[in-house]
């Protein structure tokens, strides 16, 4: 079948290649629309069984086995398939969550429950995980002989609110037990596997693509798999491969026909795959293909604003560029400075494109460029501040820096490539800057800086939110890094808090646009590590997994 040899590349030739190298390889494989609908076909075959499974009603066991059926769905990365059902089935199973989960005493069970019911919105109780603690409030010795349960409650654990006291013994107890696992070499390898890639990055936090790529080769590997489901996860992620793949050359081949790169210093960053990656952390199902080029343009002109902004742009300059942007006129070009023109150009382009692909929506790009204004001002307080013209506080700087990090902007371009999906009251709703999008941004802004502290300071780039809390409240870099870290921790509660209110929220799919941009941040600044801005480790293991490793069929 022509979609099954569709990625017939070695992943240890790529490996090889070097960064610049990337765009070329991308270009080179083949994709058919053909292919994709021989793969939709196969898909379209076996959904009905499943639909079949979720969607009937049943005594308490049975809605049992449907809850927990879900989370598998979730790990595998099929549950887009099935949204209409399973927000039909939960709304009825949360109603009757006493009879559900009842004496329930399987640790597993209990807390995939939980992690189903808090990740569709449903505030189900913490208490539930009383009945695993002893009289003293530490959890139960005997629970180290579950190692499946103590990982799920471990998951639950980070999905956490402000009163959710328990987690904090929870996360304590599992996470020093599964290291426990992995030193000891007692499970099996895909076991393990599935350990060492939980405590590097939970579900809560990691890219749905990344989490369903890993599981399905866990499941896999599982003795009780369900043939039928493994086969449907499966095709569907080299369906999402192949979809992926097409529209990463879309993107590629624009990039190409732009010629921006070309014109620059060669210190700019030519992130082009990272561009598209990080639009990928946005939303990874198909149905958004045509968003996530849309997403990679506009990160890659971020990237470009970001990068003259920071090492090239004097601040009369970027106050030109600024002033320039506000009045949004292509007739003020010829008034700048030739690298600033190239980059108001690169603005106008990367709007006009995507315009052509929204005019049924006006409001969209009206939205998006009110908020590139408010970004591009952020940034050149950053800049100010970063070449010592002022020192702000430490809370002032977190929230114009959470601003210039383009938090508000990255969920507007993402709102752009869902269409009629996020209508003009998502754009409302984060303009209005509510205290989930506005954590969202301090999270952003206190996990990029814990990460590039060291490499700011050696740059002489004095606007980090560690250097600024350690004017501020006189301490040592170790105990402004500890506060900072605590801050992170705190604001997860706080995110988890509000992605559970659906007041005020336009739908919640743009809820779970706020959550993608939450991972996102995990994903490209947990372990210390800027995947955005390093070629190589982490990021191209990202790469190879999603897109050059073949799944067999």
């Amino acid at each position: 079948m022509e979609a099954q040899t569709a990625f017939g590349h070695e992943s240890l030739a790529f490996q090889k290649l070097s960064h610049s190298q990337w765009t070329d390889y991308f270009l080179s494989i083949p994709i058919s629309d053909s292919g994709l609908d021989v793969i939709t076909r196969e898909i379209d075959i076996l959904k009905p069984e499943i639909r079949d499974l979720i969607s009937s009603q049943g005594d308490n066991e049975t809605l049992r086995k449907k809850v927990l059926l879900i989370q598998l769905l979730l790990s595998l990365g099929l549950a887009f398939h099935f949204e209409n059902e399973i927000k039909d089935i939960l709304i009825h199973a949360f109603q009757r969550t006493e009879d559900i989960i009842g004496n329930e005493m399987n640790l597993s069970t209990v807390s995939n429950i939980f992690r189903v019911f808090r990740t569709y919105g449903h505030n189900i109780s913490s208490s539930v995980f009383n009945r695993f603690k002893k009289d003293g409030g530490k959890f139960e010795e005997s629970l180290m002989g579950d190692t499946k349960g103590i990982l799920s409650l471990y998951e639950a654990a980070h999905l956490g609110t402000t009163t959710d006291d328990i987690f904090e013994e929870a996360l304590k107890f599992t996470s020093s037990h599964l290291e426990s696992l992995l030193e000891g070499g007692t499970c099996l390898p895909h076991v393990s596997t599935l350990i060492r890639n939980t405590l590097y990055l939970p579900q809560r936090w990691n890219m749905e693509a990344v989490v369903a790529r890993a599981y399905i080769s866990f499941y896999e590997q599982e003795e009780d798999h369900d043939k039928m489901l493994l086969k449907l996860a499966k095709l569907s992620f080299k369906l999402l491969q192949m979809h992926y793949i097409k529209e990463l050359q879309t993107f590629i081949t624009w990039w190409k026909e732009l010629g921006v790169t070309s014109k620059m210093p060669s210190q700019f960053r030519e992130q082009i795959v990272e561009a598209w990656l990080a639009g990928l952390m946005m939303y990874f199902e198909p149905q958004y293909s045509g968003g996530r080029v849309i997403a990679a343009k506009f990160n890659y002109l971020l990237t470009i604003l970001d990068d003259a902004c920071d090492d090239y742009f004097s601040i009369p300059e970027i106050a030109s560029l600024v002033d320039c942007v506000e009045r949004w006129s292509p007739n003020d070009v010829h008034t700048l400075d030739d690298l600033s023109r190239l980059v108001f150009q690169l603005s106008l382009d990367v709007f006009d494109d995507i315009e052509k692909g929204v005019r049924s929506q006006p409001y969209h790009l009206k939205e998006m460029l009110e908020e590139l204004k408010i970004l591009v001002r952020a940034s050149l307080d950053l800049v100010k501040w970063a070449r010592g013209n002022k020192v702000p506080g430490f809370e002032e700087f977190v929230e114009v820096g959470g601003t210039a990090l383009t938090t508000y902007a990255t969920l507007m371009y993402s709102f752009v490539g869902m269409g009629d999906t996020a209508g003009k009251e998502a754009y409302e709703w984060v303009r209005s800057r509510p205290r989930l999008i506005k954590s969202l941004a301090a999270k952003g802004r206190l996990m990029d800086d814990v990460t590039d502290f060291e490499k700011d300071m050696s740059n002489g780039f004095a606007a980090n939110a560690i250097n600024y809390y350690m004017k501020q409240f006189e301490v040592s870099k170790e105990q402004a890094m500890l506060e900072c870290q605590k801050m992170i921790t705190d604001v997860n509660k706080t995110i988890n808090e509000e992605l559970l209110k659906t007041t005020a929220v336009p739908c919640r799919r743009v809820l779970k646009q706020a959550l993608n941009f939450g991972r996102l941040l995990h994903v490209l600044y947990s372990k210390s590590d800027d995947i955005y801005n390093c070629s190589e480790g982490k990021l191209k293991e990202y790469i190879v997994t999603l897109l050059v490793d073949p799944i067999s069929l």
